[in-house]
């Protein structure tokens, strides 16, 4: 099961990057979670912590897509380094506030400052596609890189509650802080799998330009987004209510772990099932899966079934980047899925904020049904667009068969020129 893994982790300095990506982007995982719960804490109000860190997600959704560009035109060195000063700058700001009770508007700006982060996702996204060459290597590449995004959720959220509730509120801010500094210092000194910037080969940009198949992923992302982000912030009101606060990261992590074994059997196999139907199949489980856990009663029994929604997180999430990844060229990879960030991030910060008003004034399961409303949303949006999807991303099983992200540079394409089929 694990040799496809296997294989791709053999070419040189692939494993040095991949360990550096995980531990550069973990404010993914930990640096949302962190702010609320140390807003939360600090003010006792669900309903600030969920408008407060969604003002940063709207930013850092936003700033995807330029810093993205940048990062493909001018390399990834050039880039991140300055942006990671400013996250630093705006973590320290967001501390110091919350520690002083000072004004919220004051910690707009912090977290505003904090979210130019830059793409931490799409940086060894984007290196996995600079150096693999076969659709089966990067879908095994993407999908390992969800599997690890979900290390990342498993650990993270338990262990930034268990720092701000047992520790010190903003424990989890600092220790993700740290974690990108070292994290990121590391991936930028890899010179040598790093994808040779735009502005030496002459390529172009997508602009607006967008491919269809971009688009309908996005607007997945999208509902994915609302659905983490009412998640998150419900999850940690249901702890509370059920006298549990501390564990409400247990729960994010549990189901984070649901993903993660689900990621792991869904990368190692290669797929005869047509893309876009393996999309449409997964947020049909997420629906499914976030329902139910709308029925919990209690801590146990959200755990179980919160893991085994979890199952169809990682491969929705790999199937979204994989559109992206088919139907642009490489050097577009990281700008193409920046519109996927912005979807997700936009979505976070919806969901948090209504999540946040719904478990102050009405309960957390208020904001669980939110969820589920969303997962169940995503079904209809991925129908809707699976057949941009399709006619993006089909193609035929050829063993000489390549990806548009492989294609000679200066050689545009929309959209694969056979279909169909996988």
């Amino acid at each position: 099961m694990l040799a496809p893994y296997r294989t791709i982790l053999q070419h040189p300095g692939a494993k040095a990057f991949a360990f550096a990506g995980l531990l550069s982007r973990l404010p993914i995982s930990m640096f949302n979670i962190s702010f609320i719960l140390m807003v939360q804490i600090q003010y006792d109000s669900y309903e600030m912590a969920g408008r407060v860190a969604a003002i940063g997600i709207v930013v850092w959704a936003l700033q995807t897509v330029p810093t993205s560009r940048l990062v493909d035109r001018l390399g990834q060195r050039t880039v991140m380094l300055p942006l990671l000063g400013l996250h630093v700058v705006g973590v320290t700001l967001g501390i110091w506030t919350a520690m002083n009770n000072g004004a919220e508007w004051i910690l707009w700006i912090a977290v505003i400052v904090a979210s130019l982060s830059g793409p931490l996702g799409s940086l060894t996204r984007a290196r996995w596609s600079n150096i693999l060459e076969t659709d089966e290597d990067i879908h095994t590449a993407f999908a390992l890189e969800g599997v690890l995004d979900e290390v990342l959720f498993i650990t993270g959220p338990a262990l930034a509650t268990i720092l701000a509730t047992t520790v010190w509120a903003p424990a989890g801010l600092v220790v993700s802080a740290v974690g990108t500094v070292v994290g990121l210092t590391i991936l930028l000194s890899q010179r040598a799998t790093e994808p040779p910037a735009r502005g030496r080969t002459g390529g172009r940009g997508l602009g607006m330009k967008l491919p269809g198949a971009v688009i309908g992923a996005a607007f997945i992302a999208l509902g994915l987004g609302t659905m983490f982000g009412a998640f998150d912030i419900s999850t940690v009101g249901f702890a509370e209510e059920q006298g549990h606060k501390t564990l409400s990261g247990v729960l994010l992590g549990i189901v984070s772990a649901g993903s993660f074994v689900g990621g792991i059997l869904y990368g190692s196999r290669h797929w005869k099932m047509a893309l876009w139907k393996r999309t449409v199949w997964g947020t049909v489980a997420l629906a499914i899966g976030f329902g139910l856990l709308t029925l919990s009663t209690g801590m146990v029994m959200f755990a179980l079934i919160g893991f085994v929604a979890g199952a169809a997180i990682a491969p929705t999430l790999t199937n979204a980047d994989t559109i992206v990844q088919r139907v642009v060229k490489r050097d577009q990879i990281t700008e193409g899925m920046s519109w996927l960030r912005i979807g997700m991030g936009v979505g976070v910060a919806f969901g948090a904020w209504i999540a946040g008003y719904l478990v102050d004034n009405v309960g957390a399961h208020a904001g669980l049904y939110l969820a589920a409303g969303s997962a169940t949303a995503m079904v209809g949006i991925a129908l809707l667009a699976s057949p941009v999807i399709k006619r993006g991303t089909d193609r035929p099983d050829a063993p000489d068969a390549h990806s548009p992200a492989l294609k000679d540079e200066g050689e545009w394409v929309e959209q694969p020129p056979i279909p169909p089929n996988l």
